[in-house]
């Protein structure tokens, strides 16, 4: 009976521990997930913003279009042909064109954008007047058009535009 009476004493005294550990275990869990709970909010949400003088000489460096260096030319693969109505005859413009720059992130941006710079170029080139693009100050007009519509592109997609020239390669009027 002695011996029973000592197993019951241990019994008890393992309720009590258990419930302190149970106890203890839960507060460290508590603390662990709070502390994990905090680091994550702070990795999450913290960033590493730079400083608003450095943001301000990043974008600028960002921003600023390579203007030395090798020329880089992009050919646009298909050419474009617009129809004119002249005089009840309709006439007709082929175009191919070609992009000169010297920073291979617009070429690329370029590249990117090109169904929007397409878009752009054929209206463009449909809203100009036939008898105009016959002389030469009508093709240099169309071609800073050309380049004007290029870089507002670029700008509005990338924040800079960035190419240097439009070349003309083939320009037929029939």
């Amino acid at each position: 009976m002695a011996d029973e009476d000592n197993l019951d004493v241990s019994a008890e005294d393992g309720k009590k521990g258990g419930k302190k550990k149970l106890i203890i275990i839960l507060v460290a869990v508590l603390i662990l997930l709070g502390g994990g709970g905090a680091a994550a909010y702070l990795f999450l949400f913290s960033g590493d913003e730079p400083l608003p003088e450095e943001s301000a000489v990043d974008d600028t460096a960002a921003q600023a279009v390579q203007t030395e260096g090798p020329a880089i030319y992009l050919e646009l693969d298909q050419p474009f042909v617009v129809d004119f109505m002249v005089s009840g005859r309709q006439r007709y413009l082929q175009l191919k064109m070609t992009l000169k720059s010297r920073d291979q992130v617009q070429i690329d941006a370029v590249k990117i954008h090109m169904p929007l710079i397409r878009n752009s170029l054929v209206l463009l080139f449909s809203s100009q007047s036939f008898d105009e693009l016959q002389t030469l100050e009508g093709k240099k007009a169309l071609k800073q058009a050309a380049l004007e519509s290029v870089n507002n592109i670029l700008t509005q997609e990338t924040g800079v535009g960035g190419m240097q020239d439009v070349l003309f390669t083939n320009f037929v009027m029939q």
